[in-house]
């Protein structure tokens, strides 16, 4: 089996890591400390709804005589989000040793968790006419020549230690009016999904983006498979907002593989760079969540939360929130994406995969923060 080193924290005084993580806030609204503790540690007398709130809100509560409101839910997925959000609200406290056993988990189940330079392709863990079997068929392809020439020469993640602070961000609606920009922007690293909009959610969601996943089918649905000079600009247009790398899962299907010429070629701008997961760290990602109870294939943002974990010394999340309610002090609706329309998908376990993450963050292996 492949070892990992020890988690490289202390190259950095402990003291430099509290104070680091003291400038990033579960709630990225809260500027002050002592607001976080108030806020933490406030009563139930304390977190009573605005009095103003409509008819269709108050039939949620219990009678009241004005000094106790207690929530009367209507059924248990809503009781759930209500624990949830309650969880989310305490002190986190990052538990190395925690870490440190899961990624010695993930390495141990196959080398590829415990190698960082396993993630992407390049031309050092490739060759030609090599056997490339997609995610979710069994089918292989031996790899063409002219997709090999695209794959950067050397690890594209290569660095001698792991990145200090990461943000994973998801897209949930949970992100609009949370003024969590700046925070996201402070970490090391930044892994976005699927070409989220940026610049007119800054406020929320901040700029910095050091990888970036584009799932193939937005090029059909998208960008009309870039037949069109109109297509090919906007899809320029749209990718040239992103910094670092575009990260394509090339190999997910066999048909996959007429889309990936095309991807690279039509783009003509120097960042970000366009470069093909690997296939077989996905299934292997998914592969271990599916022994431990995630059966649906997995969304493409647990699966960075997974390489995070594997490349950061510290994860924390944003913007994983799949739900379209949330249960504060009022009830509120959540977008299924704080950019778009797009309504909820069932190809993924999303609640599955949350009650995962929720337990994870009150292990201290990552934070989620909403």
């Amino acid at each position: 089996m492949t070892s990992i080193e020890p988690v490289p924290l202390y190259r950095d005084t402990i003291g430099t890591m509290v104070d680091h993580r003291e400038t990033l806030h579960a709630n990225c609204l809260i500027i002050d400390d002592e607001e976080v503790k108030q806020n933490t540690n406030s009563t139930l007398h304390d977190q009573s709804p605005p009095t103003n709130m409509t008819n269709g809100t108050i039939s949620h509560l219990l009678p009241s005589n004005g000094t106790l409101k207690l929530w009367k839910f209507n059924d248990v997925e809503n009781q759930q989000l209500y624990l949830y959000e309650s969880l989310l609200k305490h002190n986190w406290t990052v538990d190395l040793k925690a870490i440190q056993t899961l990624r010695q988990q993930l390495s141990e189940y196959r080398s590829e968790l415990g190698d960082r330079s396993e993630i992407i392709l390049h031309q050092r863990n490739t060759k030609v006419k090599q056997k490339i079997y997609s995610v979710f068929r069994k089918s292989a392809i031996a790899l063409p020549r002219n997709i090999f020439n695209f794959f950067p020469k050397t690890d594209p993640l290569n660095q001698e230690t792991r990145y200090r602070s990461c943000a994973v961000i998801g897209n949930s609606g949970v992100l609009l009016n949370s003024s969590c920009g700046n925070d996201i922007d402070k970490h090391d690293f930044v892994f976005r999904c699927n070409l989220a909009s940026l610049s007119q959610f800054k406020i929320d969601v901040g700029m910095k983006s050091s990888l970036t996943t584009m799932n193939p089918s937005l090029v059909a649905r998208t960008y009309k498979e870039l037949k069109k000079a109109e297509d090919v600009r906007q899809y320029n247009q749209d990718i040239s907002q992103y910094d670092g790398l575009l990260w394509v899962p090339c190999f997910n299907y066999p048909g996959d593989i007429y889309r990936i010429p095309k991807i690279f070629s039509s783009f003509k701008g120097k960042k970000p760079k366009i470069v093909c997961g690997n296939p077989q760290h996905f299934r292997s990602v998914m592969d271990f969540w599916k022994e431990r109870g995630l059966t649906n294939p997995l969304s493409t943002g647990f699966y960075l939360v997974s390489t995070a974990v594997q490349v950061c010394d510290e994860v924390h999340l944003y913007g994983f929130w799949p739900f379209l309610e949330r249960y504060g002090d009022i009830k509120s609706d959540v977008m299924y994406h704080y950019f778009d329309n797009m309504t909820l998908s069932h190809v993924h376990s999303m609640d599955e995969e949350f009650n995962i993450l929720i337990q994870l963050h009150i292990r201290g292996i990552l934070r989620i923060n909403i």
